[in-house]
Protein backbone atom coordinates (compact mmCIF):
# COMPACT_ATOMS: atom_id res chain seq x y z
CA UNK A 1 0.00 0.00 0.00
CA UNK A 2 1.32 3.33 -1.11
CA UNK A 3 1.38 6.07 1.16
CA UNK A 4 -1.28 8.27 -1.04
CA UNK A 5 -3.46 4.98 -1.08
CA UNK A 6 -2.67 4.89 3.33
CA UNK A 7 -3.83 8.41 3.39
CA UNK A 8 -6.98 7.81 1.79
CA UNK A 9 -7.49 4.68 3.72
CA UNK A 10 -7.36 7.03 6.62
CA UNK A 11 -9.54 9.81 5.59
CA UNK A 12 -12.16 7.01 4.78
CA UNK A 13 -11.81 5.15 8.27
CA UNK A 14 -12.11 9.05 10.01
CA UNK A 15 -14.92 10.18 8.30
CA UNK A 16 -16.74 7.01 8.89
CA UNK A 17 -16.30 7.37 12.40
CA UNK A 18 -17.35 10.57 12.82
CA UNK A 19 -20.40 10.39 10.86
CA UNK A 20 -21.25 7.35 13.46
CA UNK A 21 -21.06 9.88 16.03
CA UNK A 22 -22.54 12.74 14.71
CA UNK A 23 -25.25 10.41 13.92
CA UNK A 24 -25.56 8.87 17.17
CA UNK A 25 -26.34 12.43 18.88
CA UNK A 26 -29.48 12.76 16.33
CA UNK A 27 -28.00 16.27 14.22
CA UNK A 28 -31.11 17.15 11.76
CA UNK A 29 -29.13 19.77 10.08
CA UNK A 30 -29.66 22.58 12.67
CA UNK A 31 -28.75 20.84 16.04
CA UNK A 32 -28.51 17.65 18.53
CA UNK A 33 -30.94 15.48 20.10
CA UNK A 34 -28.02 14.90 22.44
CA UNK A 35 -24.55 16.03 22.06
CA UNK A 36 -21.56 13.90 21.42
CA UNK A 37 -19.45 13.04 24.36
CA UNK A 38 -16.44 15.59 25.51
CA UNK A 39 -13.79 12.96 24.92
CA UNK A 40 -15.22 11.40 21.82
CA UNK A 41 -15.16 15.35 20.32
CA UNK A 42 -11.58 15.88 21.74
CA UNK A 43 -10.13 12.23 20.14
CA UNK A 44 -12.12 12.84 16.57
CA UNK A 45 -10.67 16.39 16.69
CA UNK A 46 -7.39 15.55 17.59
CA UNK A 47 -7.17 12.44 14.68
CA UNK A 48 -8.77 15.26 12.48
CA UNK A 49 -5.69 17.72 12.92
CA UNK A 50 -3.34 15.11 12.61
CA UNK A 51 -4.45 13.44 9.26
CA UNK A 52 -4.93 17.29 7.24
CA UNK A 53 -1.51 17.93 9.01
CA UNK A 54 0.25 15.27 7.29
CA UNK A 55 -1.55 15.06 4.04
CA UNK A 56 -3.01 18.76 3.52
CA UNK A 57 0.15 20.82 5.36
CA UNK A 58 -0.20 22.88 8.46
CA UNK A 59 -0.69 26.12 5.83
CA UNK A 60 -3.58 24.69 4.48
CA UNK A 61 -7.01 26.69 4.89
CA UNK A 62 -8.59 23.12 5.78
CA UNK A 63 -5.92 22.53 8.57
CA UNK A 64 -5.70 26.15 10.30
CA UNK A 65 -9.75 26.07 10.10
CA UNK A 66 -9.53 22.39 12.54
CA UNK A 67 -6.98 24.61 14.71
CA UNK A 68 -8.73 27.33 15.15
CA UNK A 69 -11.84 25.22 16.42
CA UNK A 70 -9.63 24.07 18.50
CA UNK A 71 -8.34 27.35 20.42
CA UNK A 72 -11.34 29.00 19.88
CA UNK A 73 -13.13 29.99 23.40
CA UNK A 74 -16.96 28.95 21.89
CA UNK A 75 -15.56 25.38 20.25
CA UNK A 76 -12.54 24.09 22.17
CA UNK A 77 -14.22 22.54 24.70
CA UNK A 78 -17.96 22.47 23.04
CA UNK A 79 -18.81 18.85 21.45
CA UNK A 80 -21.68 20.54 19.74
CA UNK A 81 -18.33 21.69 16.95
CA UNK A 82 -17.85 17.83 16.04
CA UNK A 83 -20.06 18.51 13.15
CA UNK A 84 -18.12 21.46 11.92
CA UNK A 85 -15.11 19.15 12.36
CA UNK A 86 -16.55 16.17 10.03
CA UNK A 87 -17.32 19.22 7.86
CA UNK A 88 -13.47 20.36 6.96
CA UNK A 89 -12.71 16.59 7.01
CA UNK A 90 -14.68 16.02 4.38
CA UNK A 91 -13.83 18.79 2.25
CA UNK A 92 -10.06 18.26 3.00
CA UNK A 93 -10.83 14.44 1.48
CA UNK A 94 -12.51 15.55 -1.35
CA UNK A 95 -9.28 18.15 -2.31
CA UNK A 96 -7.16 15.51 -1.91
CA UNK A 97 -8.68 13.10 -4.01
CA UNK A 98 -8.81 15.56 -6.61
CA UNK A 99 -5.17 15.65 -5.99
CA UNK A 100 -5.58 19.86 -5.26
CA UNK A 101 -3.62 19.05 -1.78
CA UNK A 102 -0.52 16.67 -1.94
CA UNK A 103 2.54 16.78 -2.92
CA UNK A 104 2.95 13.51 -4.96
CA UNK A 105 6.91 14.16 -4.69
CA UNK A 106 6.25 13.60 -0.70
CA UNK A 107 4.87 10.60 -0.85
CA UNK A 108 6.93 9.38 -3.38
CA UNK A 109 10.22 9.73 -0.96
CA UNK A 110 7.75 8.54 2.15
CA UNK A 111 7.43 5.21 -0.18
CA UNK A 112 11.36 4.75 -1.11
CA UNK A 113 12.23 5.45 2.26
CA UNK A 114 9.79 3.07 3.75
CA UNK A 115 10.92 0.67 1.28
CA UNK A 116 14.94 0.88 2.83
CA UNK A 117 12.87 1.13 6.91
CA UNK A 118 11.79 -2.31 5.29
CA UNK A 119 15.31 -3.69 4.68
CA UNK A 120 16.51 -2.50 7.95
CA UNK A 121 13.89 -4.85 9.23
CA UNK A 122 14.84 -7.38 7.12
CA UNK A 123 18.73 -7.05 8.47
CA UNK A 124 17.49 -7.31 11.69
CA UNK A 125 15.24 -10.25 11.34
CA UNK A 126 18.19 -12.04 10.17
CA UNK A 127 20.32 -10.64 12.98
CA UNK A 128 22.22 -8.09 11.51
CA UNK A 129 21.66 -5.63 14.00
CA UNK A 130 25.07 -3.09 13.11
CA UNK A 131 24.12 -2.84 9.47
CA UNK A 132 20.13 -2.03 10.56
CA UNK A 133 21.57 0.59 12.30
CA UNK A 134 23.54 2.31 10.16
CA UNK A 135 20.63 1.95 7.44
CA UNK A 136 18.41 3.12 9.79
CA UNK A 137 20.32 6.25 10.25
CA UNK A 138 21.21 7.18 6.94
CA UNK A 139 17.44 7.22 6.34
CA UNK A 140 16.19 9.02 9.02
CA UNK A 141 19.62 11.69 7.92
CA UNK A 142 17.65 11.72 5.06
CA UNK A 143 14.63 12.52 6.58
CA UNK A 144 15.93 15.55 8.44
CA UNK A 145 16.88 16.74 5.02
CA UNK A 146 13.27 16.55 3.76
CA UNK A 147 11.94 18.10 6.42
CA UNK A 148 14.33 20.63 6.09
CA UNK A 149 13.08 21.71 1.93
CA UNK A 150 9.81 21.72 3.61
CA UNK A 151 9.42 23.90 5.79
CA UNK A 152 12.28 26.09 4.20
CA UNK A 153 15.16 25.44 6.60
CA UNK A 154 18.64 25.66 4.57
CA UNK A 155 20.63 22.99 4.02
CA UNK A 156 24.18 23.25 3.70
CA UNK A 157 25.83 20.86 1.06
CA UNK A 158 27.65 18.55 3.63
CA UNK A 159 26.08 18.14 7.15
CA UNK A 160 25.02 15.82 9.90
CA UNK A 161 22.47 15.04 11.69
CA UNK A 162 22.89 16.60 14.54
CA UNK A 163 23.11 19.64 12.52
CA UNK A 164 19.56 18.97 10.61
CA UNK A 165 18.49 18.11 13.75
CA UNK A 166 19.54 21.36 15.94
CA UNK A 167 18.17 23.66 13.27
CA UNK A 168 14.67 21.95 12.61
CA UNK A 169 13.89 21.98 16.79
CA UNK A 170 15.11 25.81 16.51
CA UNK A 171 12.76 25.76 13.56
CA UNK A 172 9.88 24.91 16.02
CA UNK A 173 9.37 22.02 13.64
CA UNK A 174 8.83 19.45 16.26
CA UNK A 175 9.95 19.86 20.11
CA UNK A 176 13.06 19.30 22.41
CA UNK A 177 12.19 15.67 23.50
CA UNK A 178 12.04 14.83 20.03
CA UNK A 179 15.50 16.57 19.71
CA UNK A 180 16.55 14.59 22.50
CA UNK A 181 15.09 11.55 20.85
CA UNK A 182 17.36 12.15 17.49
CA UNK A 183 20.15 12.94 19.28
CA UNK A 184 20.62 9.37 20.91
CA UNK A 185 19.90 8.13 17.43
CA UNK A 186 22.40 9.79 16.19
CA UNK A 187 24.95 8.13 18.56
CA UNK A 188 23.85 4.60 17.81
CA UNK A 189 24.28 5.06 13.98
CA UNK A 190 27.69 6.87 14.78
CA UNK A 191 28.78 3.94 16.75
CA UNK A 192 27.58 1.74 14.38
CA UNK A 193 29.64 3.68 11.19
CA UNK A 194 32.83 3.69 13.15
CA UNK A 195 32.86 0.21 14.47
CA UNK A 196 31.95 0.91 18.24
CA UNK A 197 29.48 -2.13 18.12
CA UNK A 198 29.96 -2.52 21.74
CA UNK A 199 28.00 0.72 22.45
CA UNK A 200 24.85 -0.39 21.64
CA UNK A 201 22.62 -3.70 21.50
CA UNK A 202 20.09 -5.24 19.28
CA UNK A 203 17.27 -4.35 21.41
CA UNK A 204 18.46 -0.54 20.97
CA UNK A 205 18.54 -0.67 17.16
CA UNK A 206 14.87 -2.62 17.23
CA UNK A 207 13.52 0.56 18.59
CA UNK A 208 15.45 2.54 16.45
CA UNK A 209 14.19 1.22 13.44
CA UNK A 210 10.20 1.82 14.87
CA UNK A 211 11.06 5.11 16.15
CA UNK A 212 12.44 6.18 12.86
CA UNK A 213 9.43 4.62 10.88
CA UNK A 214 6.84 6.63 12.74
CA UNK A 215 8.60 9.52 12.67
CA UNK A 216 8.06 9.61 9.51
CA UNK A 217 4.84 9.11 9.12
CA UNK A 218 4.09 12.27 11.25
CA UNK A 219 6.29 14.45 10.04
CA UNK A 220 7.22 13.87 6.38
CA UNK A 221 3.78 12.66 4.93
Amino acid sequence: MTAQDRARESFRRLIDDGRQIVAAGGWDGDNYQRFPAADDYFRFRTEAMNLVRRTCGPDSDHYRELKRLAEAKESATNPFYLVHCLGVLEAAQRDFDAGLLFDLRALIAADVLGDFIEQAEQLLAAGYHVPAASLAGAVLEDMLRKLCEKHGVPVPASTKIDRLNTDLAKADVYDKLVLKRITSLADIRNNADHGHFDRFHRHDVDDMVNWVKRFGADYLQ
